[in-house]
């Protein structure tokens, strides 16, 4: 069962930022800090410099001969509180600890590489210790990070009025003054059976198999070395350059982690050219997990009659403001994300004068959402809500007030309706500002469900409403 289910909240996969635990058994997933590093979010970047600083502290720690310091800071339990792991029928899972945490610190104490160069990544440590995987990688990603993942869990809590315990004993959290893990209280939401603390994790930031281990060392480097070699050494034999295929050597070479291990101790300059070699090939981002694969359609999407039907009953009007707020809240996310996410409704303008309602980060790479941030700066997308049938100047005049070269120079307006006059109005701040303002109504909130449920990207309907709109400027 999901544990919104168990809250009784009508909160499907598709239309939150979060991952969505499941009560009954781990969910199979990890997470990935390469997907905080390639993030276009701030706070996401700001949790890869932080492992990295951990880790630099750490090894610097080592070469001062400050052993038994490094010992306790490298000690990594598996973090029950986000229900991620390979446990099937309980949230016990296995954990790194201090047995792991020590296999690392040996690792740092006799790898000179290490300590010279450092490492720009944490999971290069699977291609180091044959003991540690993308478990470990991401329990202490973690870990390590885990006041981000407070903070995180508190802001969606507040945003879907789900209820925290308060003054909640929260174990192993790093102190950074100290050096050292401590117990803390803090307010969080709860198991519903165990009534055990929960974080809650951004689901653009798991994944289900690692994108760099051993085996993308193998694949993308290691593999084309041994073929130059195998060339070379025919060309002095034969005098000709033969052809080698993959398969041949496949069959001369083992291939396994202790081989890459120990080939990597031999060559440690083979895993700075590896981490070069993946920075340059997922410069442009890493796409994360497809979660409708793995959850399927029940517990990923609310049916689109029911939204469609509860879309229409909502009366226009202050009285059911907060209510249409919230819905077109899920509907956004469930048709936008992951390329727009970690949305932030009534959200504040950078002065806090002025209350934006729902904010997306721009993570598109590709296509109509990156064109936006190209042309008209988008980093950010603006979405304001009115719970109305017949806007004015007045919301226009709100919308572009909020535009402007740090946020982005393109937003919508949704409405319930709109008529010529609002077109009008849009065209008025493209010509006076050079800022583009969309209308959206009910009736294109449900043709892009439609579009949803019938497989269709509804980034496509965006597209062509903005088509329109420049062409008819």
């Amino acid at each position: 069962m999901l544990w919104t289910t168990a809250l009784n909240l009508p909160l499907k996969q598709s239309e939150v930022d979060f991952l969505i635990p499941e009560l009954d058994h781990d969910l199979n997933l990890y997470v990935d800090p390469l997907l905080f590093h390639r993030s276009s979010i701030p706070e996401y970047q700001a949790v890869h410099a932080c492992i990295h600083e951990f880790f630099s502290i750490c090894i610097d720690q080592v070469k001062k001969g400050n052993i038994e310091v490094a010992r306790k800071m490298l000690d990594f339990p598996e973090v029950h509180e986000t229900m991620l792991g390979t446990s099937k029928s309980s949230h016990k899972g296995r954990g790194m600890g201090k047995v792991r945490g020590g296999i690392i610190l040996n690792e740092i104490i006799a790898n000179k590489d290490v300590q010279t160069k450092g490492i720009t990544h944490i999971a290069e440590m699977q291609l180091l210790i044959e003991g540690v995987g993308y478990d470990l990688i991401s329990d202490m990603c973690t870990n390590i990070a885990k006041h981000f993942f407070i903070e995180y869990t508190q802001k969606q809590c507040q945003q879907y009025e789900i209820e925290m315990e308060k003054n909640l004993c929260l174990e192993h959290v790093f102190n950074w003054e100290e050096l050292e893990w401590d117990d803390i209280h803090i307010d969080l939401p709860t198991h519903p059976e165990s009534k055990h603390p929960i974080l809650l994790v951004p689901r653009t930031v798991v994944r289900r198999f690692p994108i760099f281990d051993y085996a993308g060392f193998w694949d993308t480097t290691y593999r084309y070395i041994l073929r130059a070699n195998m060339l070379e050494s025919a060309v002095h034999a034969i005098g000709k350059e033969p052809k080698v295929l993959w398969k041949d050597v496949k069959e001369k070479y083992e291939f396994s982690k202790k081989h890459v291990v120990e080939v990597l101790h031999e060559n440690p300059e083979l895993r700075h050219q590896y981490v070069d070699q993946f920075e340059r090939k997922f410069s442009s981002g890493i796409s994360p997990v497809d979660l409708f694969k793995i959850q399927g359609n029940e517990n990923f999407n609310t049916p689109i009659n029911d939204l469609i039907t509860e879309l229409k009953t909502i009366e226009s009007g202050n009285k059911d403001a907060k209510r249409y707020e919230k819905l077109v809240l899920r509907i956004l996310t469930r048709l936008f994300s992951p390329l727009l996410n970690n949305p932030d409704p009534q959200s504040s303008s950078h002065d806090g004068r002025e209350i934006i309602d729902i904010t997306y980060y721009n993570g598109a790479n590709e296509g109509f959402w990156n064109d936006a941030k190209i042309l008209w700066r988008a980093t950010t997308i603006t979405f304001e809500l009115k719970n109305m049938d017949d806007l004015s100047n007045e919301e226009f005049f709100q919308i572009a007030a909020r535009l402007n070269d740090i946020r982005g120079m393109i937003g919508f307006l949704i409405s319930r309706k709109k008529d010529h006059l609002d077109i009008q109005r849009a065209y008025r701040r493209l010509d006076k500002e050079r800022k583009v303002i969309l209308c959206l109504t009910d009736e294109d909130l449900i043709n892009m469900l439609e579009m949803d449920a019938n497989g269709k990207n509804a980034t496509e309907y965006i597209q062509a409403i903005y088509r329109e709109f420049i062409d008819k400027s």
